[in-house]
This record gives C-alpha cells, sequence and structure tokens, in this order.
C-alpha cells in the first residue's frame, strides 16, 4: 500500500476514533442521568430501566468498535496493516477505504458470517 494512501486510512481512523471516545463518554453521563431520575410508579420504571439498558447497549458498541479503530492503528503502527487477520492476505484496498478497522479479507469475512450466523 502507498504510503500516502496509508496516512489517509490513518486519518480516518483517528478520526473515527475521536468520534467514538466523544460518543461513549455521551453515552455514559446519559445512562448515568438516566438512573438518576426519580420516577414514581412502575411503568415509569420499566421505562427508565429500558432507557438505562439500551445507553449501555449502545456504549458497548461503541467499545467494540474502539477496540477495532485502536488494533488497526497499532497494526499501522506495526507495519502489519492490511493484512486479513485469517489467511494472512492483503484486504482490498476498497475495503479497507470503505471500513479501515476491518480484520479480514472479503472472503474470510463472508465465511466468518456464515459460520456465525
Amino acid at each position: 500500500m502507498k504510503a500516502a494512501k496509508l496516512e489517509e486510512l490513518k486519518r480516518k481512523l483517528l478520526e473515527k476514533r475521536k468520534e467514538l471516545i466523544s460518543e461513549v463518554r455521551n453515552s455514559s453521563s446519559s445512562s448515568i442521568e438516566a438512573g438518576n431520575e426519580g420516577t414514581q410508579d412502575i411503568a415509569d420504571q420499566a421505562s427508565s430501566a429500558y432507557t438505562k439498558e439500551f445507553l449501555l447497549s449502545i456504549g458497548d458498541n461503541e467499545r467494540r468498535l474502539l477496540k477495532l479503530v485502536d488494533a488497526a492503528l497499532e497494526k499501522i503502527r506495526l507495519k502489519t496493516y492490511g493484512r486479513c487477520e485469517k489467511c494472512g492476505g492483503f484486504i482490498g484496498e476498497k475495503r479497507l477505504e470503505a471500513l479501515p478497522f476491518a480484520r479480514f479479507c472479503l472472503s474470510c469475512q463472508e465465511a466468518e458470517e456464515r459460520r456465525q450466523g
């Protein structure tokens, strides 16, 4: 991969990392606020519990993506970025442009999705 393309993907990853950190912070503070509301009856309590669970699940997704982004940045540092974790082949440049934190080449990703479900 050319140095300019690698630098562009690194910039995308750093931007995504910044965005995710901000979203995780916002969802964490929102879930705390949702848990601190004074509820009056069982319906309000159920609604509050659902809201809190929903906000926490959003945070989990963002945390998972943040780990993927951090792993991709580490691969750039180690000069292993763009290699499939399963077969060791190259991940297509178009795939990395669309999903710069992709772990697998397209065929291994498809096999992984079939395996899961």
